[in-house]
This record gives C-alpha cells, sequence and structure tokens, in this order.
C-alpha cells in the first residue's frame, strides 16, 4: 500500500486552489473589460452579475476552462462577455417563449446573435471564439451528445446559424454528420432562418424569428416522442442533452425570470407600505441618508475604533468558531460541477470504451459535487434613537461589528444600518409645519437621519471605522421605526442575492414627541407593525428583531431578547441562530 504525505498532499491541494482563483480572477478581469460590466464574476465555471448567477443554455459554453488551451478558455470567457454587452437580459426574459424546451433554444439563438457581433477589428477574438467552439464540437462527437435525437437537433441547428451568422461548416465529419438532420428541419424553419442576419443588430426584431423557429422545433420534437413516453420521460431525455443547471420542468417565472411583474407588484407593496393605515408625512424635503464619515472627522472614527476594538478584544468569543456558526447557519449545498470516475451515478459516456477494453473497470458513473453555498446578505437596522444611551449602546456596537467579521469570513453579506432623527423636537419640519398654520393630523413630522455604517458590498476592513461611529451618541436623537424598517427592506430588496435576511436591533416601540403630539395615539407603532408584518408573511425577507431591555415581539413576531450586561459570551452570540435556525430556506 502506498502512503501519501499529508503535508505534501495539502500543499498540492492548496496550488490548485491557488491556480483555479488565478484562473477565474483572470477571466473575471476579461468579462468585465470586454462585457463593460463591472460587476461581473467568474466563479465555479459560472458568470455572476452584481452576485447573481445567470445560465446560459449553449452547450459550448459549459467548459472547465482550467483544463483548456489558453484560446480555448479565452474564447468561452469572450462568448460570455459578448452576451453580456450585447444582449438585453429583462428584454430576453420578456420575449422569451413558455415551453421549456423552446426556451432553451431561443436562449442558445441569442447567444449566437451576441457573439456574431464581434467586431471585425478584433480578430483574435473571433479566434478565441472559434477555438472553444471547435472544441466543444469535437467533444460532442466523441462523448455521445450529438448521437441521440435531441442531442444531434441542437448540434445541427447550432451549426446552421453559426454559419449563417458567423462563420461556415468547414469540417467535413461535422457536414457529414448534420446533413440528413438539416435537410429535415430547413423547410421547417427556413423563412425566419433566413430572416436572422437581416435583424442581428437589433434585439427585439431578432427575437421574433428565432421564437418561431424555438416553437418550431419544440413542437417537431414533442410530437416525435409523443408516441413513445409520457412527458416525464420525454423531459429526461431533453434535460440529458443540456448543460446540468437547466431544468426543462421550470416555468418562465421561477428564479426570477419574467421579472418585469415581480417588480411591479414589489413597487406596489412599497408603495402601500409608505402609506399603511392612515400612516402619511407632512414633509419629506429635509429626510437624508449619511455615512458617519459625513458626521464626524477621521481622527474621532479612529478614537471610537480603538474604544471598539478594546471592547471587542474584552468578550469571551472566537470569531473563527461564529464564522463556522454562521456557515451551518446560513450556508446551503448547491450542486457546483460534477465527480467523475465514480463506481456509481450517471453513466458517462466518454469512458465506455474504458468499460469495453477492461470488463471489470467500474468508474465509468459521474456524480454530483455539492458544496456550501451562502448566496445570503444579513442586514442588522441598529435603533440608535436617544433612548439607546441608556440602554447599552456600546454592547450593541460590539455585537454587530464581531457579526460583520464572522459572516464576512463565512463568506456571507451584510450591512449595518442606522436610524435617527436630524433633529429634536420635530427639527425643521416642525417649522415647516408650523409656518402653515399647524394643520390637524400633520403625519410625521421630524426629519429622518438614515445611516449607513457598512454597505453590504463594502468589507469589514473598509468599514471599520464607520461602524465604530456607533460609539459616539450625539447623533442618536429620535426613532420612526416604520419608515426605517421600509428603508431597510427596500435595500434588501434590490440585491441579488438568493436570501436575504433584516435583523432589527431595537429597544422597544418608536418615539418621537413632535410626530406624537400632533397626531393620534399609536401612530407610529401602527407603521412599524404594519410594515414588519408585511414582511414577515408576505415578503422573501425573513426579518427577525433582538430586543435590548424591552420586548419587541409585539411588533416583530420572530424576537428574541438579549442580555448585553457585562461580557458577551457565546450564548449572546446564538442569537441569529435562535432567529434564523427554522427559517433557513
Amino acid at each position: 500500500m502506498q502512503f501519501i504525505d499529508p503535508a505534501k498532499a495539502a500543499a498540492i491541494e492548496a496550488r490548485a486552489r491557488a491556480r483555479t482563483r488565478r484562473v477565474e480572477r483572470h477571466t473575471a478581469a476579461s468579462l468585465r473589460a470586454l462585457a463593460q460590466q463591472p460587476s461581473a464574476e467568474y466563479k465555479s465555471n459560472r458568470v455572476l452579475v452584481a452576485g447573481e448567477p445567470l445560465r446560459f443554455a449553449a452547450p459550448y459554453l459549459v467548459a472547465d476552462i482550467e483544463n483548456l488551451t489558453l484560446p480555448q478558455s479565452r474564447g468561452v470567457a469572450d462568448a460570455l462577455a459578448l452576451r453580456l454587452r450585447y444582449s438585453n437580459a429583462q428584454l430576453h426574459r420578456e420575449l422569451q417563449p413558455l415551453e421549456p424546451l423552446a426556451r432553451v433554444i431561443f436562449d442558445i439563438l441569442e447567444q449566437l446573435r451576441a457573439e456574431s457581433l464581434a467586431a471585425d477589428s478584433m480578430p483574435g477574438l473571433r479566434d478565441n471564439l472559434n477555438a472553444a467552439f471547435d472544441r466543444w464540437c469535437s467533444e460532442a462527437r466523441q462523448n455521445g451528445f450529438a448521437e441521440s435525437d435531441l442531442g444531434i437537433l441542437l448540434y445541427t441547428l447550432i451549426h446552421m446559424v453559426r454559419a449563417r451568422l458567423i462563420r461556415n461548416v468547414d469540417n467535413e465529419d461535422v457536414a457529414a454528420l448534420i446533413e440528413a438532420t438539416r435537410a429535415n428541419i430547413a423547410p421547417l424553419i427556413g423563412t425566419p432562418f433566413y430572416q436572422l442576419p437581416k435583424t442581428r443588430e437589433r434585439q427585439r426584431d431578432y427575437a421574433v424569428h428565432a421564437v418561431a423557429i424555438a416553437n418550431s422545433l419544440a413542437e417537431l420534437v414533442d410530437h416525435a416522442e409523443a408516441a413513445q413516453d409520457n412527458k416525464t420521460k420525454r423531459q429526461q431525455r431533453q434535460l440529458a442533452a443540456l448543460p446540468p443547471d437547466w431544468d426543462l420542468q421550470e416555468s418562465p417565472d421561477e428564479h426570477g425570470e419574467g421579472g418585469g411583474k415581480a417588480v411591479a407588484s414589489s413597487e406596489a407593496d412599497e408603495l402601500e407600505l409608505e402609506n399603511a393605515g392612515d400612516y402619511h408625512v407632512f414633509t419629506r424635503e429635509f429626510d437624508q441618508q449619511v455615512t458617519p464619515d459625513s458626521l464626524y472627522p477621521h481622527a474621532r472614527l479612529k478614537r471610537y475604533r480603538h474604544q471598539l476594538d478594546r471592547l471587542v478584544a474584552a468578550q469571551s468569543v472566537s470569531v473563527n468558531r461564529l464564522a463556522f456558526r454562521m456557515q451551518r447557519l446560513f450556508a446551503t449545498l448547491q450542486d457546483d460541477d460534477w465527480h467523475f470516475g465514480q463506481e456509481e451515478g450517471w453513466l458517462d459516456a466518454r469512458r465506455l470504451t474504458q468499460l469495453v477494453a477492461t470488463p471489470s473497470y467500474r468508474q465509468v458513473y459521474y456524480r454530483n459535487r455539492q458544496v456550501p453555498q451562502s448566496d445570503v446578505v444579513v442586514s442588522f437596522l441598529i435603533d440608535t434613537s436617544g433612548s439607546m444611551k441608556t440602554q447599552r449602546y456600546e454592547a450593541v456596537a460590539t455585537l454587530v461589528d464581531t457579526y460583520s467579521r464572522a459572516l464576512e469570513l463565512a463568506g456571507i453579506k451584510s450591512e449595518v444600518l442606522g436610524f435617527s432623527t436630524a433633529g429634536w423636537n420635530g427639527g425643521r419640519v416642525m417649522d415647516a409645519w408650523r409656518r402653515a398654520g399647524e394643520p390637524d393630523d400633520p403625519g410625521r413630522l421630524n426629519e429622518l437621519q438614515h445611516i449607513v455604517y457598512k454597505s453590504a458590498d463594502s468589507t469589514w476592513r473598509q468599514s471599520r471605522l464607520t461602524i465604530a461611529a456607533m460609539m459616539e451618541t450625539l447623533h442618536y436623537r429620535e426613532g420612526i421605526d416604520g419608515e426605517a424598517l421600509l428603508w431597510a427592506y427596500k435595500r434588501l430588496q434590490a440585491r441579488g442575492e438568493t436570501r436575504r435576511y433584516l435583523v432589527m436591533v431595537s429597544d422597544g416601540a418608536p418615539m418621537d414627541a413632535a410626530t406624537g403630539n400632533s397626531n393620534r395615539e399609536g401612530f407610529l407603532l401602527d407603521h412599524l407593525v404594519a410594515v414588519a408584518e408585511h414582511i414577515d408573511r408576505r415578503s422573501p425577507v425573513h426579518i427577525g428583531c433582538i430586543s435590548v431591555d424591552l420586548d419587541t415581539s409585539h411588533f416583530v413576531t420572530n424576537s428574541v431578547s438579549a442580555d448585553l450586561r457585562g461580557t458577551l459570551g457565546n450564548t449572546t452570540y446564538r442569537l441569529l441562530d435562535q432567529l434564523f435556525s427554522s427559517r433557513r430556506h
């Protein structure tokens, strides 16, 4: 038996991970430059924009770029970049057909359109595209892709459209393979097919003909197989010829597709929440959203950071252990890649020759590889009203600062927000109300001050000083909790993460003297309850509240009480576990 040195194995694995990260960084840089998309990333052989993974159906884009030659890997990256640059994703979703297989074909045709728009002045880019495509053509003939009925149909269509838009088929083996299928489908799609080059620079016009082709071929496949199997088996057969992350049984509105209606619905909900019940605002003219560095000088923020660092060092909790717990709490297992050379799973057609040559060889299967994914954002909304000055604000700052560090170590984004008012007793809004003759029932009578201590897209290190501004209480005035909660909710709704969590840290009910004295009793509290109830029951955002001393469960059902007296220990840092352990998915 051969023994492997653990240290040597670890070093090899570390070098492999470093190489993977290097390849991904280079690919992402190429994507951002060519696509003109600053937020584009490339991880685990997938494109992400603003943190949201994008799916493209073209099978020649599904590749482990580490194992490709340089021109081939650049070709995959360039093809993806051209799609991001020349294809409007929202318009694409609006125009796509409803039938699942037709949607896949439509997506492939849109990918080819985007690639055809590569500038003639970039011959190197065109060579890269051809290298990546030719690599797939060769593999598709070897791995069995072109042997199934659907596989040869897609293989033929891709070559037909690519020849029409980009480059003629110059491989005799390919031409011979697709000849019969091309002759069969050409009469069926002839008219829209010949319109594709004329409209390739106009996505909406091109889509009309692409939809016609996609629907015709999907109907052809459906009719051809209707007499052979039931619908489920047909879809399983179709799926076998497509990239692993495409599911033919999805509807267009899943995973955010068909998003126009969802956006409109979200905007309507937000408008409804702004005016929930009889809630209204006298004027928003003086409302402000600020960052701490606009409130306090840099030297003062550094001093507060030193104070906060001492408090953090004094607590009895390990940030690394907390990070591990946060990953277990929020991460989910997702299919990331494939394990090849397995003894059970799905049959790998590429290894059949080995099985024939050596019947005892059983490693001819492949299986899903699952890795923990934390496509999550956690938003902390801190009550920075005057009452928090006596309710252990230093402990709250320590708690949130430590959670932010731990979440970042776990690969989870977080933001830290605060809310107060810019003035006491109504400030400039009260003055405006008085000048207006003090009308009855004026609504909210103060100027909001919403504070971004840390944005979700900034790191903890970048936000160290601004988080420490919670140690200064000069801006702790009064609290309009309902509008603050709605503000934090809107920020989360605009994020691209799959799961979003909103954690409010509060010491009780909202309190604003000017508003309370000029409106009915419970005016502010009722609005807070309405907003919290909507988020909890009618939105995808998970909400919880950490109560500091006073009970908050009467306006946020999912609440836990925090004992912030003395040193913060491991028990204190189980607050998020208590709030969300049953709401992970």
